[in-house]
């Protein structure tokens, strides 16, 4: 079983829920969405965590306690680099500088994670609101999936998060927004400095960043 179906089964037990749809309910989201996170094996952390929050839920019941995982975990291993829209021309021109000064935040999750990246434009609202950290993992562009999310560097453009539609006969990326708003991105694979795979979205209190 995936790790987003074992948060939510567990999440059900804790709040003594049968059915998916009473959770969704709970979470403020549509069914279909709570089906797509099981499919795409990934969870909106904001929303699990803030439900957590208002019930009282203690998150280490939440995401520690499972079969497959001990309870003498070490969460040194999940301190991630949090790159905040302040920082991101920094982290632009000189990453390994910008990593080094940069927060951390240990997060309760079993995914690999390398960066933290806060989203500072609305070009993929309603999915991933302003303010919002995405939980990123670094990939080559070859693993890239058609309808995946994605943060890039990308040279002469800056960090920009969209989702991936196709390549082109002519070699080029095609990314679309999920804002109407917005124009869609069209680039060549060699524009890209560094790619991320989106694994989670969190909103993070600041007293937990050191």
């Amino acid at each position: 079983m995936s790790q987003t179906n074992d948060v939510i089964r567990r999440l059900k037990q804790l709040l003594g829920y049968k059915n998916d749809q009473e959770l969704a309910e709970l979470l403020e989201i549509k069914p279909n969405t709570l089906s797509s996170w099981k499919i795409r094996d990934t969870l909106r952390y904001d929303k699990i965590i803030a439900l957590c929050r208002r019930q009282r839920i203690d998150l280490n019941d939440l995401f520690l306690v499972f079969p497959n995982i001990g309870l003498n975990i070490n969460f040194e291993h999940r301190r991630v680099k949090m790159i905040s829209v302040d920082h991101q021309i920094e982290y632009f021109l000189d990453p390994v500088k910008c990593g080094a000064s940069a927060p951390v935040c240990a997060f309760p999750t079993e995914d690999a994670i390398d960066m933290a990246f806060q989203i500072g434009v609305n070009n993929m609202y309603p999915t991933l609101k302003v303010s919002s950290y995405v939980l990123t993992k670094r990939i080559d562009i070859h693993q890239m999936k058609p309808w995946q999310l994605y943060l890039m560097v990308i040279k002469g453009k800056g960090i920009l998060c969209y989702r991936f539609k196709r390549s082109t006969d002519q070699g080029e990326l095609v990314f679309v927004s999920d804002n109407p708003t917005f124009d869609n991105l069209v680039i060549k694979t060699e524009e890209i400095r560094e790619i991320f795979c989106i694994r989670g979205v969190f909103l993070p209190n600041i007293k937990n960043l050191s």
